[in-house]
């Protein structure tokens, strides 16, 4: 079963264009007809002089175009220098069959990436390739999708409902406005399967947002 994780690397690619830019969102990574490797991005900012004056200075980027402008970002495509391309993991997810999902890199130049992975086995080998490369890599959380895909913390659905309907109907307040037995019955479910859920919800939630997970 294929998962979702969210994992930070470190790696010199357009990290000097980050660090003039609010944020970069890469939105496609591609190799060109003549050979070049390629990405396409949306540059966030209110001014465009600095984020361009990096462009020019990062020893990543061998060219790079205007491709659409908005009120508070712009869209560049940036053709990747030899020692960038060859600095780029990008090629190694693929060859694992990892499909990167978002892909956005930090003002403070972190690369941040939210992927799917067919299984821990691919994650550990693009996790190897990057410790080659000397790319450090952190994980932050690994996760399963809801059917409904939407990000539940890998919380799953019947959790999700009865974390929410007690939290809404004041079940963690303090002093408590609610009682297990009353939660249950509204969730027409049994005090026993109400606790049940509860406790693994909290304990997955908490695995996922507090705790980093790590796959070996």
């Amino acid at each position: 079963m294929s998962f979702i994780v969210e994992f930070e690397l470190s790696t010199p690619v357009l990290r000097e264009t980050a660090t003039a830019s609010a944020k970069l969102v890469i939105e496609q990574v591609y190799r060109s007809e003549d050979g070049a490797t390629k990405l396409v991005f949306w540059a966030h900012g209110d001014d465009p002089e600095p984020i361009e004056a990096a462009l020019e200075d990062d020893r990543t980027v061998a060219d790079s175009s205007l491709l659409e402008v908005l009120s508070e970002r712009r869209l560049y495509s940036a053709a990747l220098s030899d020692w960038g391309a060859d600095l780029l993991i990008y090629p190694e997810a693929a060859v694992n069959d990892i499909t990167f999902r978002d892909i956005t890199v930090a003002g403070d130049g972190e690369t941040r990436i939210r992927a799917r992975v067919p299984s821990r086995e691919a994650l550990q080998d693009y996790r190897e390739s990057c410790r080659e490369r000397d790319i450090p890599f952190r994980l932050q959380r690994i996760f399963e999708e809801s059917d409904s895909g939407r990000d539940y913390y890998g919380v799953s659905e019947r959790q999700c409902e009865a974390l929410l309907t007690a939290l809404e109907d004041g079940y963690f307040d303090v002093p408590r406005e609610t009682t297990l037995a009353a939660v249950a019955e509204e969730l027409d479910i049994s005090d026993q399967a109400l606790s049940a859920r509860l406790r693994r919800g909290q304990a997955t939630l908490l695995r996922n947002t507090l705790v980093t997970a790590d796959p070996t």
